[in-house]
Formats: structure tokens, C-alpha cells, sequence
């Protein structure tokens, strides 16, 4: 049974669950929730702002489809990353096999987010370092601390085992630090408490 209730007071998990039974409506919100986080997670690994944005849409028409297979034990925003992961992934892996027919090599995965959220500025510059990471360690710092998944929930959506997750975030906070602690404006970003970290950065 769908409940009544205000859909913007629901959590993912119980619009999830009401999509499943059939609720449109309940699906739209959970894009309308995520589209502009996933798009700033898959930016990356892309060639352009539209490969992102059709992967996107992509994502979305995919869970969209196989709604009924969601397991409402787990968080919605898992099984979504994993699902966009997996069809990064695909995409990256056509898109070298098209390359290596034309006898040219893919070019690096561009890193120039502009932040976390839309109309959220006071991490955008933290955010921009983190986007000049390897992609790994991006998505592991944006899937820690852009959306607070676990560190099982993490190893589940990249296919990683725990102890890679660990140390891939490890990693990343480290190298985010260098790159933070040699970037002009140091002193102010030392002052905020900011979405990459469970402490102020420095």
C-alpha cells in the first residue's frame, strides 16, 4: 500500500519500495533527488557534460525497468551507484574498443566539477581538488562523504573488497590534503567544517 503522506518528507527507501509497488510519482522524486549528485559522481569518468548527462538519463531508465528487483533491506542509494558504476563502466569499455578500431587512444577522463550540490558553495574549491584525484579515489571520497554510503555500501557500488575501499580512502584524503594545504586560500578552508571530512580539513 502506497502511503499518502507528503512525498517530499519520504525517505529514499520508502519511495523506493513505493515505485516498486508502482508509484511513478515516487520514482520521479527519487531522479529528482539524485540526478544532479549522480551527475557530478559520473562527470569524471566521462568525455563531456552530455555523456554525463545520457548516462544519467540511462541510469535512471535502467532502474526504472527492473524496480520490482529492489531490495528494500538495503539503501536506495547503493543500489543506484552500483547500477551507474556498472554502466559507467560498459560505456568507458565501448567507447575504447571504438577507439582501438579507429586506431586512437581515449582520451583521460576530464575532472572540472563544479561541486557537490547545485547552488552549494562553501566546499565547491575542496570539491574541485578532490575532482583532480584519480577517479577511484573520487568516487570513494564523493560516495563516503557526498552521500555518507558505508564503507560495505562503498565495496558493494565499486566492486571493491573493504580493505580497497579503506585504503583507496585513505589515499584520496591524503592526496586531497597536499593538494588543499598547497592551494591559495589555505587558511580559510582550514576553518570549515567541510562535506570531505568528518573533522575540519587541516
Amino acid at each position: 500500500m502506497i502511503d499518502p503522506g507528503p512525498i517530499e518528507q519520504k525517505t529514499d527507501e520508502e519511495l523506493a519500495r513505493e515505485a516498486r509497488a508502482g508509484s511513478r510519482r515516487s520514482f520521479d522524486e527519487l531522479a529528482l533527488r539524485y540526478k544532479r549528485r549522480l551527475f557530478v559522481y559520473l562527470r569524471p569518468r566521462l568525455g563531456s557534460d552530455q555523456d554525463a548527462e545520457d548516462l544519467v538519463q540511462e541510469t535512471f531508465l535502467k532502474l526504472y525497468r527492473n524496480i520490482r528487483h529492489y531490495d528494500p533491506a538495503h539503501r536506495f542509494s547503493t543500489w543506484l551507484y552500483t547500477s551507474a558504476n556498472r554502466l559507467a563502466i560498459s560505456s568507458y569499455r565501448r567507447k575504447r574498443t571504438v577507439a582501438a578500431g579507429l586506431g586512437s587512444k581515449v582520451a583521460d577522463f576530464p575532472a572540472d566539477l563544479a561541486g557537490p550540490r547545485a547552488g552549494e558553495t562553501r566546499s565547491t574549491g575542496l570539491w574541485e581538488a578532490a575532482g583532480t584525484l584519480g577517479g577511484n579515489q573520487y568516487r570513494v571520497l564523493w560516495l563516503r562523504y557526498g552521500e555518507d554510503l558505508t564503507i560495505e555500501e562503498i565495496a558493494v557500488s565499486i566492486g571493491r573488497s573493504r580493505l580497497a575501499v579503506r585504503l583507496l580512502l585513505h589515499r584520496a584524503r591524503t592526496n586531497l590534503m597536499k593538494r588543499v594545504g598547497s592551494a591559495p586560500g589555505r587558511a580559510e578552508a582550514k576553518t570549515k567544517t567541510v562535506a570531505v571530512g568528518e573533522t575540519p580539513l587541516g
